[in-house]
């Protein structure tokens, strides 16, 4: 089955852009599990409550699955830290970029487990129901470089631990790549793509600080 990486970004945008790109990636996420897409592992790049992107690695025909949320999505609301003439519409994108080989068995090796942060968790179902109540899934924050990862696609905590520092340890490989290699500019230059004006969706924040989109009733 093809992977594809969603890649959620806030560009080169502020603090509240970030923010936004928390939020947007939890509804892309419960996205991807509505439409038969199955969540393989999410890569956050920085802060996890304001990341600079996120990344949903997904098995299945994500383009097909994901019509209609590729490209800018804006949100409609005031920053506090900022003066009521200030700006209040904030723009994130979304876009879809084919994912590579699963990283080869031992590729965690190099991955200092000393700097690794490991925490169990559920995995998220259709919804916001919760599909694993066993907590085999787990959370690894590499600290050194602000990945986070969570991956629930194994059926034992062991197994998913080892799966994650495979992950880790291909992002970082990939990062370094990055600097040298020309092929994967035309992934990251999506972070400089973002276009203004158009939005595919528009939000508000509802309760809880949940994304509701622009026009449409808030469930009770």
């Amino acid at each position: 089955m093809s992977r594809s990486w969603v890649q959620i970004s806030a560009g080169r945008g502020p603090v509240e852009v970030r923010r936004f790109v928390a939020r947007l990636a939890e509804r892309m996420e419960a996205i991807c599990h509505e439409r038969g897409l199955v969540v393989v592992d999410v890569t956050v790049h920085g802060d996890e409550d304001a990341p600079a992107s996120v990344e949903i690695l997904v098995e299945g025909d994500a383009r097909r699955c994901l019509d209609g949320e590729l490209g800018t999505h804006a949100l409609v609301e005031r920053s506090a830290a900022r003066g009521k003439a200030a700006r209040k519409r904030w723009f994130a994108g979304v876009a879809i970029h084919a994912a590579g080989a699963d990283a080869v068995a031992g590729a965690g090796e190099g991955v200092d487990l000393s700097e690794l942060e490991i925490s169990a968790c559920r995995a998220g179902g259709p919804g916001g129901q919760h599909v694993n109540k066993t907590l085999s899934a787990v959370r690894i924050h590499h600290r050194p470089s602000g990945i986070t990862v969570r991956v629930a696609d194994e059926r034992s905590q062991r197994a998913n631990v080892r799966r994650g520092v495979e992950r880790i340890a291909e992002r970082l490989a990939e990062r370094a790549a990055r600097r040298v290699a020309e092929g994967e500019a035309a992934r990251w230059s999506e972070h400089d793509r973002i276009v203004r004006g158009e939005p595919v969706r528009t939000y508000r924040v509802g309760r809880k600080s949940v994304l509701v989109v622009a026009g449409a009733r808030e469930a009770t």
